[in-house]
């Protein structure tokens, strides 16, 4: 277990403070959402290959030790979709777009809150983890999510539960919440690893991106997003869902041949500004690569690299 001294940031006067990882999906959700209101926030970064999210400090932010959370001054609000109705609901002025436009008409804004409910409760926590064990359904894989890190973060899950349980044992006040967590994972695990349970999953996701291109279609004349010309929470939860799909390597299996509007659409969102700042930049996926990469083969690099720079001081001598 990681021991931590660290604190949260004093934000009463530096405004929001976003605790976050760069490869957390709901992460990205909130990252992407504050760049597309053009909210200034300070971002810290919370050491989960380490077990920070864990650390007291952080468990009196977020009992379930979980990121994303923000701090706004003294107030603490923890996990994504309460995230973004708050930045939504306190966040609004001139050069503040909305998520949930008020000037929608009352069917336009039933349907944005339809999908963005609908994407909301696809459990891609499952469905990331799955796709390491079942990968004929994923053939393009991108990084971190590659060759022996797949199997890392195997490893790393299957021990989520007996770690929860070490945190409960010494962090009493929070123990409830870390046992009720590690009785969630192993459930996950018991989803995912079941080669028909995991199909069930990914039939449901199947499902509503089916709904999402018929909708998409209709739209097609006016180069629309998904519910609407503006960008809306029901956009956030998509574009998020699409790139992880994508990085896991699920893009042919599921949009690229069968659904050209969702493969456009998706080609569009990547392009936008707000959405590319909200991606883990290329130095922190290879940190989360060789962070899961298996320390035999790290062992490896190190010796490779040792032998290359003793061949090149006995050649330049």
């Amino acid at each position: 277990m990681g021991n931590y001294n660290r604190t949260p940031l004093n934000c009463v006067n530096d405004g929001i403070v976003l605790y976050y990882h760069p490869n957390s999906f709901y992460s990205q959700k909130i990252l992407f959402a504050l760049f597309e209101k053009n909210i200034k926030f300070t971002a810290y970064e919370v050491d989960v290959t380490n077990g920070e999210q864990y650390s007291q400090w952080f468990l009196e932010l977020n009992p379930k030790g979980e990121v994303p959370v923000l701090q706004d001054g003294t107030l603490i609000v923890p996990e994504s979709g309460r995230i973004i109705s708050y930045i939504e609901d306190h966040y609004q002025g001139e050069n503040i777009p909305n998520l949930l436009p008020k000037d929608l008409d009352r069917s336009v804004l039933e349907k944005v809150v339809f999908f963005h409910k609908k994407i909301s409760r696809i459990p891609i926590g499952a469905i990331s983890m799955g796709s390491f064990i079942h990968t004929d359904l994923c053939s393009n894989p991108k990084p971190p999510f590659i060759g022996l890190t797949r199997s890392s973060f195997l490893q790393n899950d299957s021990k989520i539960s007996s770690v929860l349980e070490q945190y409960a044992g010494v962090n009493p006040i929070h123990a409830e919440n870390l046992r009720i967590k590690a009785e969630f994972q192993e459930k996950k695990r018991a989803i995912y690893t079941n080669r028909d349970e995991f199909m069930i999953l990914v039939n449901a996701v199947d499902s509503v991106l089916s709904e999402i291109e018929a909708e998409l279609e209709k739209n097609e004349s006016t180069n629309a997003w998904l519910c609407c010309d503006q960008i809306t929470i029901a956009d956030i939860s998509l574009a998020v869902l699409l790139q992880r799909l994508y990085s896991l390597g699920f893009e042919e299996y599921f949009w690229m041949q069968k659904r050209p509007h969702l493969r456009q659409y998706f080609s569009r969102i990547s392009a936008r500004e707000s959405f590319k700042k909200s991606l883990p930049t290329t130095f922190s996926t290879m940190r989360a690569v060789w962070t899961n990469t298996p320390w035999m083969y790290k062992a490896g690099v190190a010796a490779l690299s040792a032998t290359i720079v003793i061949s090149g001081i006995i050649v330049k001598t």
